[in-house]
């Protein structure tokens, strides 16, 4: 995750980490609002910024959707570790997501849609590679959020690290052929656009 690229205006960033506690509980958190508590939850507020007639008191939907995607996936890791017999301590994961949000402020003839999500996924684990290759293949096919974004065809890449390690173990692209990715894309558009204004 590139966190300190910039991006065309037109592109809204949300960043989301969480953490997994025990049983099946997740914690979701952005920064600057308080954390949802992910497990068989009752309810949460949804907020959208004041602009949207929303209060600015809770996470907007987009927040709440990635934070959703990190703790299914959480979840799923859990149980596809249990049935593995893989040990590992904690998992935190970190999310991006690069959304082209034009047509839902400037443009109305175009539809606002995810450009690229980044989610990284930090194992606390002495487990071997294969074992860590093998745990995300199966967390990829069984968990359902996954397979919602698979099937919107939402460019996505999946980075696994083993604890704090910089360098991921396993990475997968999701929607992503070979080359440039969107987010590369977007990077070198944005540089271009400084360029001429210099």
């Amino acid at each position: 995750m590139n966190e300190n690229a910039e991006y065309p205006e037109y592109i809204g960033i949300s960043d989301i980490t969480t953490e997994s506690l025990e049983q099946m509980r997740v914690e979701g958190y952005f920064d600057g609002q308080p954390s949802i508590m992910f497990d068989e939850p009752e309810g949460f507020d949804i907020g959208d910024p004041p602009e949207l007639q929303g209060r600015s008191r809770g996470w907007t939907p987009v927040h709440a959707q990635l934070a959703a995607l990190a703790s299914c996936t959480s979840i799923t890791v859990r149980v596809v570790a249990r049935d593995q017999q893989f040990r590992y301590k904690g998992l935190r994961t970190k999310m991006r997501s690069l959304i082209d949000i034009r047509g839902f402020f400037f443009d109305l003839h175009l539809q606002p849609e995810y450009k690229q999500v980044n989610f990284d996924l930090y194992l606390d684990t002495r487990e071997k590679t294969e074992r860590i290759e093998a745990l995300a293949r199966e967390t990829d096919r069984r968990c359902p959020q996954l397979g919602l974004f698979r099937k919107a065809g939402i460019p996505m890449i999946m980075s696994w690290y083993r604890g704090k390690g910089r360098k991921p173990v396993v990475e997968r692209r999701i929607g992503i052929g070979r080359g440039a990715t969107p987010e590369e894309k977007l990077i070198k558009q944005q540089q271009k656009i400084a360029a001429k204004a210099r």
